[in-house]
């Protein structure tokens, strides 16, 4: 019985510490998020490049 309880409290307490385990600072977004923040930035600075053209 107390082995089980053991076992219980410890399983338990891996859930909890995976659970609130705070993010790291190196782990940011995805990859493909940050390539695609990239990309929207470059567009962005293309139309602010192109504001003499008027339309």
């Amino acid at each position: 019985m107390t082995t089980a309880l053991v076992v219980l409290v410890l399983v338990g307490l891996a859930v909890w510490l995976s659970a609130a385990r705070p993010t790291l600072p190196g782990t940011g977004p995805a990859p493909a998020d940050r390539d695609r923040e990239r990309q929207l930035g470059e567009l962005r600075a293309l139309t602010c490049s192109r504001a003499d053209v008027h339309l």
